[in-house]
């Protein structure tokens, strides 16, 4: 039997998470290959030649997402005529579900019943935790459930350089005498929450308590948040595209990740900050609840008022267990490797039968 062929769809070039999976499953033996060009025709000339087996779909949005209704609509038609195309010649169609929806929330209700087709088409479909799973069976009402799998993702410790101290990472931002840093970090979005997260820590009114946000924003965005800042000291603004050898400054300059999402199915983020074992404040919503727990953080419910502020000042009561709970978020993602996951992944691939539907990472 030739090994295993996959093409991941679309590719993320800053992302590691496909990065390491692809390490990872060429390790298994498994040829991957990965396009830059994310264009609306994903059945190019050199795929087809290469004759695949797996398509691996991580987000479906950028190939028919518009403003226009129509053009939606149109790119869709196109994007569903390959789909067609790959279930004839039989190639395996898997569908990591990162979030229920694009991110600029364009076009939601046509989304949706895209997915829904969408779901119907995959051979299998990849959650991250079993309350993702839950979210997309009944979301994209997918009637066999036996092909929704849950895999745990998996963690970044040592992707990132660790070798910097609390004291000079907080040197480098400039901000000696904190008692404590709450940091929100990564690309800034409407959906992320940070002008919330300004407006919570403005009420808490502590001293040597410190908000810093690190991350680059549209234009616009930038500007309502550098407004917004402008009056407290206690805040530090940093826009701009976080590289990778400057990230260990903030993660350990910090104390705690704060995570302010309106909406979340999955976050990459809440697993780095565990990989850098701090504690996290963030909402009670999609696998942020099961992976963190009540045991790794403050979790609020972001439908009830002011509980990002109530859920920060709780984390400043117990800032002297703050480490504590770091650690052990620590400990819990460090059990969750990119080595199990992509072994998971290959058999995800290589599934045939129902007997295999309950495949699931280590802890869950």
């Amino acid at each position: 039997m030739h090994n295993l062929k996959v093409i991941f769809l679309p590719w993320w070039s800053r992302n590691p998470y496909q990065q390491l999976l692809v390490t990872h499953l060429q390790a298994l033996g498994v040829g991957v290959k990965t396009f830059s060009n994310n264009g609306k025709i994903f059945l190019t000339p050199e795929v087809i030649r290469w004759r695949p087996d797996v398509i691996h779909f991580h987000s479906l949005y950028p190939f028919y997402l518009s403003s226009n209704l129509l053009a939606f609509a149109l790119k869709f038609l196109l994007f569903f005529a390959q789909l067609v195309f790959l279930k004839f010649v039989g190639i395996r169609i898997i569908w990591t579900i990162h979030d229920l929806k694009n991110h600029e929330n364009m076009q939601v209700r046509a989304e949706r019943i895209y997915s829904i087709f969408f779901a119907i088409f995959a051979d299998a479909i990849i959650t991250h935790c079993v309350q993702a799973k839950q979210t997309v069976i009944k979301s994209f009402h997918v009637f066999n459930k036996s092909k929704v799998f849950v895999v745990s993702h998996p963690h970044y410790i040592n992707y990132y350089e660790n070798n910097i101290d609390r004291e000079t990472a907080r040197k480098k931002l400039g901000i000696t005498d904190a008692e404590l840093i709450f940091l929100f970090l990564g690309l800034i979005r409407a959906y992320k929450g940070v002008p919330e997260l300004i407006d919570a820590f403005k009420q808490l009114q502590q001293d040597k308590v410190y908000l810093v946000i690190a991350g680059k924003a549209s234009e616009k965005l930038t500007q309502q948040i550098q407004q917004q800042v402008q009056d407290c000291h206690e805040i530090k603004f940093i826009p701009g595209f976080v590289a990778d050898e400057q990230l260990q400054i903030y993660m350990n300059a910090c104390d705690a990740m704060v995570l302010p999402y309106r909406d979340i199915l999955t976050s990459g983020s809440v697993i780095l900050a565990m990989s850098f074992g701090r504690a996290c404040v963030a909402p009670r919503k999609g696998c942020i609840s099961e992976v963190v727990s009540d045991l790794g953080g403050f979790l609020y419910n972001p439908e009830e008022t002011d509980s990002l502020l109530y859920a920060m000042k709780d984390a400043i009561q117990h800032k002297s267990q703050l480490q504590q709970i770091g650690d052990r978020n620590r400990r819990v993602v460090e059990q969750w490797s990119w080595d199990s996951f992509a072994r998971m992944t290959l058999q995800i691939y290589q599934h045939r039968s129902r007997s295999t539907s309950s495949l699931r990472s280590p802890v869950d």
